[in-house]
């Protein structure tokens, strides 16, 4: 079966003489009205606070995506994909031409709203569409991808390989920040504009497909999933393996499908419904209706906190689980406007593991603090790195700093304030991206005190803060 699907579909879609047609570009006429190149953020006083620094072409500009529905097969022997990528969106400007992420890959076919599109592909990752009719503004439209090929992991510094990669039992998973979603199926990859997401994935029998959201139907060897809650494109994630799946229900009623793949540990899972009690009691509820990992014997470094199922490898302990957990309110619930912003989630939801330790038998929390700030002295190279902008391949490397902010924080505005920010921040901002100033806003406004000098200390300072802010 799985050998002839895909000669089926190498023939059909991705055959040289449909691969060629992508050679002709797209011509652009005078006047033409056309998406931005990169994802242009406005602060709410209507500020241009202009591209991602870090990844200046990440996302792109003209419309709103409101759904992703992504119909696959995928055969572990050859590696090979064969896709359909259904995108529903809202145009925010009128659009002659606009562009979709899509990193690798040969696409065959493009339609906009049903009808034949131009398509060229520039620079690593940009699909270029070229409507047949212009777009008018405020309007819905789809447009379908058709697209195969083996997907490829992309390398990030201090992260390793992110994206599709495959695993040592066979499967494949792709989970992972910041471009994992574009390595598998086109996405409008900005963190500003999450969408719901569907995914109907065909594999051959014995093989099992997880992916993000409630799982609706598996029909035939096609699994079927859906996530309602609009997600970003990094917290999306698939999974496919010869999967053991365990199922049950929080007392919350918060559904639980935890997969292991062959060779995986399973006892760290047992742990899952304790971790969720303590979590939901210091941040409120679960913002999910459904939650569960994926558990896999290969090394990946560190755990990918995919919205509702985070992704673990042989190295995880409980707290990646924890953590993990954690960014389903501080990471997923609450997102980032952009990579500089995500050492503000991600201390935080460390520092929940700080709190998860003390709560069940660990040290303290404030002796965690006092002595990591022995640990780490005067040594210039540990302060000098700048939470609110640590530079492009760092974003992921100064939470050992950004958990001591946290702590900090919480001596310097008191338990009772603190723990409001904890809990109420990520509620307040559900459907909205956070950055940094937005940050520093509530939280002066919670401690109702002036918190510049604690901001400029600690998370734009590049020397040790003073004793009085430690």
């Amino acid at each position: 079966m799985a050998v002839r699907n895909r000669r089926t579909y190498s023939l059909s879609l991705c055959g040289l003489s449909l691969c060629c047609s992508l050679l002709t570009p797209a011509v652009a006429h005078a006047g033409d009205t056309i998406g931005s190149d990169g994802y242009v953020h406005v602060a709410p006083n209507g500020v241009v606070l202009g591209v991602d620094p870090y990844y200046p072409t990440d996302g792109n500009g003209g419309y709103d995506v409101g759904d992703y529905t992504v119909d696959l097969s995928y055969d572990p022997a050859s590696r090979f994909l064969n896709a359909k990528a259904l995108v529903t969106a809202t145009t925010t400007q009128r659009l002659s031409r606009f562009n979709l992420d899509l990193r690798g890959l040969t696409v065959t076919a493009v339609k906009v709203d049903g009808v034949p599109a131009s398509f060229v592909r520039a620079k690593v990752h940009e699909l270029v569409i070229t409507p047949a009719t212009e777009l008018a503004a405020d309007t819905s439209f789809t447009v379908e991808v058709v697209y195969c090929g083996r997907p490829q992991p992309e390398y990030v510094p201090g992260r390793g390989a992110t994206g599709w990669r495959t695993t040592r039992s066979g499967g494949a998973v792709a989970a992972g920040a910041p471009h994992s979603a574009a390595t598998w199926f086109p996405v409008n990859d900005t963190s500003a504009d999450r969408a719901t997401f569907h995914l109907n994935a065909t594999v051959p029998t014995g093989w099992g497909v997880v992916s993000t959201g409630v799982r609706k139907a598996v029909h035939k060897g096609t699994h079927s999933w859906a996530e309602e809650v609009p997600v970003t494109p990094s917290g999306t994630m698939i999974a496919i393996d010869r999967f053991t799946v365990r199922e049950s229900t929080l007392p919350s009623g918060t559904s639980v499908l935890d997969a292991f793949a062959p060779g995986s540990d399973t006892t760290l899972a047992q742990e899952l419904p304790a971790v969720m009690e303590f979590l939901t009691g210091k941040l409120g509820p679960h913002p999910l209706p459904a939650t569960g990992g994926v558990y896999l014997p290969d090394w990946l470094g560190h755990s990918h906190p995919s919205q509702g199922r985070p992704v673990h490898g042989a190295a995880a302990g409980q707290a990646a689980l924890v953590q993990g957990l954690a960014s389903q309110w501080w990471g997923n619930q609450l997102a980032i406007k952009m990579w500089k912003d995500q050492p503000m989630v991600e201390s935080f939801a460390r520092y929940v593991v700080w709190l998860w330790n003390e709560a069940n038998g660990g040290p303290a929390a404030e002796q965690r603090y006092q002595d990591a700030l022995r640990r780490a002295g005067a040594d210039t190279r540990f302060w000098g790195r700048e939470l609110a902008d640590p530079g492009v391949g760092r974003e992921f490397s100064v939470t050992d700093k950004g958990v001591l902010m946290v702590h900090a924080l919480r001596k310097h505005i008191g338990d009772e304030k603190f723990f409001t920010v904890l809990r109420d921040y990520p509620e307040i901002a559900t459907q909205l991206n956070q950055g940094w100033y937005d940050w520093e806003l509530y939280t002066a406004a919670v401690a109702d005190k002036d918190l510049t000098a604690f901001h400029e200390a600690w998370v734009h300072g590049t020397t040790l803060p003073p004793a009085e802010l430690r």
